[in-house]
Formats: structure tokens, sequence, C-alpha cells
């Protein structure tokens, strides 16, 4: 699991009261089981250690400050329970960048006495915290709100009682007829259709596909609901769950980073370009793989943590990069799990969009450690939080895809 599973700026803390199950199965609480599946297999969690740079004084000066919380020690006293859980909350919202982090200590089911000292990111996310788990058949979050949402606007037009999300229909209908000054006849069901976005590449550079050649008005392309108004108006919903939302996934095996050309330390013009969009050092990012050893302790690469700041032609290939994933001519519908957020995505917005602050990129050669098999690209613009990487999914070493998640600000 991650940070943002658990608490997210965007809804002020908490989120889905997935840190509640949490110390409920930790402490054997309203019927919940101190037993947790991880990476590592089947544990019971004792405690958890929160590590935090903070500043030391003096100029760039920071110091690592550790906080350990023992859910022995908890039990029965709600005082201690509630000051553990803002400072997890806190740490899960601020990320686990640098060298913040939360490190659980655990027993083996197997064993008491085998004890693992597991990060958040070794925990599976099993139906409990609203997750998949590795033999779970639980829908998808996303999947589930939209289908939902889609019900509640045929219940609602139809003269029906709406069971659920009633408040999220009102106001996407409020927002819309006053808007448009026309009332919805008609309501569509597009999320079932087929809509992938590949990454392509033009004479400007790599650029995310819609269907074709660059277009940056890609509300039908998009639509996960459609509205038809009696004016005959189309309006376009994109509906999106969580705080995490997906930008791009795509494949790079073939066209953008083949192992082949890797072994022998060699890159495609396509990965060079995409590379160069983020200044990325191409004999560092070839060195990240051909290096990469499962016991490795250290960065592979010297300096792995970069902060780049771009200009010219890397900086207006980003942008462009980043105008083709927003795109505008739709609505965004987007539930955080707290609160609706719907806007219209038009040009204006989408431009904010894709407005880098400060032009700069920090770049983790090799993750946050340095020692994974993988590259971090992260930046903001005004409207968003950009998190890219470059990895392997598929228990290779070299890249099998590139994907990027974006968090509204």
């Amino acid at each position: 699991m991650k940070p943002g599973d658990f608490a997210r700026k965007a809804v002020g803390g908490a989120y889905l009261s997935r840190t509640n199950t949490l110390f409920d199965k930790a402490l054997n609480l309203n019927g919940r089981v101190n037993r947790f599946v991880t990476q590592d297999g089947i544990v019971e969690v004792g405690g958890f250690e929160i590590i935090q740079s903070v500043p030391a004084g003096g100029k760039n000066k920071k110091k690592l400050v550790r906080k350990y919380y023992d859910f022995s020690n908890m039990k029965g006293d709600a005082k201690m329970i509630e000051t553990a859980k803002h400072h997890f909350n806190s740490m899960c919202m601020a990320g686990f960048r640098g060298k913040n982090n939360i490190e659980f200590t655990c027993n083996h089911d197997s064993n008491p006495n085998w004890d693992a000292y597991l990060d958040l990111s070794d925990f599976e996310k099993t139906a409990e915290f609203d997750g998949q788990g590795s033999n779970s058949e639980s829908k998808n979050l996303g999947l589930q709100y939209e289908e939902d949402l889609f019900d509640a606007f045929m219940q609602r037009q139809n003269g029906e009682p709406v069971t659920k999300y009633k408040d999220h229909v009102d106001l996407i209908v409020k927002k819309i007829e006053n808007e448009y000054k026309s009332p919805i006849i008609d309501i569509k069901h597009d999320g079932t259709k087929d809509t992938g976005r590949p990454l392509k590449r033009d004479g400007q550079g790599p650029y995310i596909s819609n269907g074709g050649a660059f277009n940056l008005n890609i509300g039908a392309k998009i639509s996960d609901i459609t509205l038809t108004l009696k004016n005959r108006n189309k309006i376009y919903l994109s509906v999106k769950f969580g705080n995490t939302l997906s930008f791009f996934n795509v494949g790079v095996k073939k066209e953008i980073f083949p192992e082949s050309d890797m072994k022998t330390h060699t890159l495609k013009d396509f990965g060079r370009e995409y590379l160069d969009m983020f200044d990325i050092d191409h004999n560092d990012f070839l060195n990240i793989f051909e290096k990469y050893k499962k016991e490795n302790t250290s960065a592979v690469v010297s300096n792995h943590l970069r902060t780049v700041t771009l200009s010219g032609s890397k900086k207006a290939a980003l942008v462009r990069l980043i105008k083709s994933g927003v795109g505008h001519g739709y609505w965004m519908t987007h539930y955080d799990g707290g609160t609706l957020h719907f806007y219209e995505v038009n040009e204006q917005y989408m431009n904010r969009a894709a407005n880098l602050k400060g032009n700069t990129v920090n770049l983790q050669y090799g993750g946050a450690g340095g020692t994974a098999k993988r590259i971090n690209m992260n930046f903001e613009t005004t409207e968003y939080d950009f998190s890219f990487n470059i990895r392997n999914t598929q228990g290779g070493i070299y890249p099998s895809r590139t994907n990027g998640d974006y968090f509204k600000k």
C-alpha cells in the first residue's frame, strides 16, 4: 500500500477510514484480527516507527527524528490511539520523500520469534482495505463508483428514488443545466468502450494519443458518461475515483525501450526523446538496469537524487505531453472518497494544468533508495502534482512500462 491509501491532502486527512481499519486490526478491535497480508507472508504487527527528516538549524541542515508507537501500549488508551493515528495520517499526507518513512515491526504468523521490519509498500491492499488483494474478486472502486453514478443518473431521470450518490447527481445536474440553460434528456454510459491512449511521437516529440494524430479536444474519446441536453449539446463526464489519478500507463518494450537495445547500452530515438524531456542522463538511466542486483544496498548511480531545471525544447516537450494527456472538452467528475470535485476542463484549465512550477523535475535514479529497477520523475504544475516513472512490472529487469499519476492540489 501507499501513503495516499491512508491520508490525503485533498480530503484534509484520513481517507476511506483505512487508518482506522489498520489500527483496529493491530489492536484486535471491532471484530478485526491482527493478521496482515504482506510480500513477506502473513504477519502480526507489533508497532510502527515514524522516521522524519526535519530542519536542524543552519542552511540546508537536516536531522532524522524517530518516534515509535507500540500497539501493546495503546490498548485501552483512547488518547494515545488518537495521537498515533494523527501522527500516522500526517506523515502519510506529507509523503515519503527523501528519508521520510514509516517502518512496521512485525512477527511472522508461522513463528512469533521470527521478526520482520516492513515498509508500508510491503503490505497488500486486501478487501478489508477496499482493495483486491492477490486472490480477492473485489471490484475496482473506480469502476464501482462510475457504475453507481450512472445508475443514480438513470434513477433520477426515470423519476425513481436515487439510492446512492443522490447529492453527487443533484450537484452535477444543477451545475450543467444552469450553465447551458437546457435540461438533460439522455444519459449514456460510455465507460465500457475502448479508450486506450498509447504514447506516440511526431515531429515535435512524444505525446499521449487520443486515437490518431495529436489532438487536444478529447472529451468524446475519454467520456465515461455522456449527457445529452435538449438543445442537443453533449456534455462529456470523465469519472474518477480516489486521489491518485492515472495520467497514462503504457508498455515500452517494443517501440520505446526494447530490451535488446538496452542490453547493448543503446537507445532508440523514441526513448531518447522521452528521456530528454525530463533531462534524464542517458548513461545513468541505462546503468540503473544494467547494474541492478537484488542484493544491492547502495545506489548504483552516484548522486541518484537530482533536481533539474527545464528550459527551451525540453520544457516545451514536457508541457506538450501534459497538454496531450489533460486535454479539454469535458467535465472532470472526481470523487476523492470524501468530496466530489466537479469542474469543466476547458482550454484555460488545460493550460494551467500544464504550467510547470519552477520548471523543475525531481529525478530519482533507482527510485528513492537508488537500488530499484526504475527511475521516478516528479514535478508540479499550477493544478497538479505529477509522479511519472519508468520501470519493470513483469518480474524482469529492463523497463516494461512507463506510467504517470497525478494528484489534484
